[in-house]
């Protein structure tokens, strides 16, 4: 029997997603954006693209080559190994297209994060072409599973969490999370801002 599930998510949570996709950007367009500067999470309002442009944008961060590259954030691998070590299940949810599972599931192995699962949940309403062929799953089906603790980076999707699963929820803070009102208080008792995997750690240690 387990000690609990816990949910985290992989780009920015597991991976320094948001640096590759700034480099990637800056290699496209020609124009350096620093991490500081992405304080939307819509990144069509943080480097400035059009709807299509956003579209195109993201289907060319989302090739194999370039979420392979993606570093891992420090000390999520040990702290998920804490975790683990103390009975604890690891399920990684992603809103990722679910076209990208092989990559995903080998940069999972390739760095060494601990986890039991892997599932697609359908947090951004992708356009279709990117989510032809879905296999993730809804935020309905996800409420009725349960949870110990939530380890997020959208401030909006760990909202929709809080309110949906009987679980805490780690916001890492990040730029694009910042923004008033925030949701740590908005939902005071459900939410809680975490400075990165160390603080994450030491404040849920048994979740």
């Amino acid at each position: 029997m387990t000690a609990g599930c816990i949910y985290v998510d992989i780009d920015d949570c597991l991976g320094q997603t948001a640096r590759m996709f700034a480099k990637v950007f800056e290699q496209e367009h020609g124009r350096r954006v620093d991490l500081e500067e992405i304080e939307s999470f819509d990144l069509g309002v943080s480097l400035g693209l059009s709807p299509e442009s956003l579209d195109d944008f993201m289907k060319s961060v989302h090739r194999p080559e370039v979420l392979a590259e993606i570093q891992p954030m420090t000390g999520a691998v040990e702290t998920l190994a804490a975790w683990v070590d103390r009975g604890y299940e690891v399920a990684v949810v992603t809103g990722r297209p679910p076209g990208t599972e092989e990559v995903s599931r080998q940069w999972l192995t390739e760095r060494g994060v601990p986890h039991h699962s892997l599932t697609f949940l359908d947090k951004y309403s992708w356009s279709e072409d990117l989510f032809s062929g879905s296999r993730a799953i809804s935020m309905e089906e996800l409420s009725r599973r349960s949870f110990s603790l939530v380890v997020e980076d959208s401030a909006e999707v760990a909202r929709r969490l809080a309110s949906v699963l009987d679980a805490p929820v780690a916001l890492l803070d990040r730029p694009w999370n910042r923004s008033s009102p925030r949701p740590e208080d908005e939902l005071k008792g459900r939410i809680f801002r975490c400075r990165d995997w160390q603080d994450i750690g030491e404040r849920f240690s048994r979740p």
